[in-house]
Parts: C-alpha cells; structure tokens; sequence
C-alpha cells in the first residue's frame, strides 16, 4: 500500500473515532492530493505525496511567521499543531553531517574546488538527497564544503 492510501485509511479512522482535528487536517490533505493527481494526470507515487506534504508544511510554516507579526497566537497555535501532525508523513530527514559526507564525495568526484562549482556539485547532490534534507539546508552545506 502506499503513501495515499495509508492517509486515507488514517482519514476514515479519525472520522470513526470522530476526531475533529485529524478529520480536518487529512480532509484537506486527501482533497489536495486529488486535484495533485488530476493535475498529473497519473497515480501518485510515495514520493509525489511526500513532496507535495513538504510544500503544504512549507507554506504552513510561511503562515506561521505572517500570523506571529500579526500577533494571532490562536492561528500560530492552529498551524504548528498541523505542521507537527503531517511531519509524521515526512521520512526521517539527514542530519547536517550526512549531507555533509555527501556533498565531500561529489566534490571529490567532480574535480570541483571553489564556490563557483555548486551548481556541478548540486547537480549530482540533489537527486540523491530528494525527500530527506531540505534543499536550502542543502545548498548551505555545499557552500561550506566548497569553500573549504
């Protein structure tokens, strides 16, 4: 079973036990991912889902900092709850450390030497980072590792 269907099957279950929140969050989440699907216009694979739960936690976090200068610690509260209930969906992400054993191997073997050969090095980074580190976080390491 995948990624989809084991949130619809949470889905059901939250609406049995009648659990408001989950009920919300994964309606929302379930409808999204249908209009994602109608988009492609294809089955959504584990790692459609994924990324597309990394964009919603994304803008949720966005959110976030537009209600805290807003001061509406009720929102904030609303929108963290939410970011921390779809993280379970998430892999577990890389520590720094792993992305930095990565980035020295690519560096190795691409020959790149200076900050001006990321994009060679993030080339080859990304693809094998995918879905477990977030890309700025990515790009921050890289950028040390070249200019080491």
């Amino acid at each position: 079973m995948g990624l989809f269907e084991d949130i619809q099957r949470e889905y059901i279950d939250a609406r049995k036990k009648q659990d408001k929140f989950v009920t919300l969050v994964l309606s929302m989440l379930i409808s999204d991912l249908k209009y994602e699907k109608i988009d492609k216009q294809r089955e959504l694979e584990d790692g459609d889902v994924i990324a597309y739960v990394q964009k919603t936690i994304k803008q949720k976090n966005e959110v976030v900092i537009e209600f805290e200068k807003g001061g509406r610690q009720d929102l904030i509260d609303k929108e963290k709850n939410e970011i921390h209930f779809l993280n379970k969906y998430l892999p577990e992400m890389m520590s720094e450390e792993d992305i930095r054993k990565i980035a020295l191997e690519i560096k190795e073997s691409t020959g790149a030497s200076s900050p001006s050969d990321i994009g060679k090095v993030m080339k080859e980074m990304m693809p094998r980072v995918k879905g477990k580190a977030d890309g700025a976080l990515v790009k921050e390491v890289v950028t040390k590792v070249l200019s080491e």
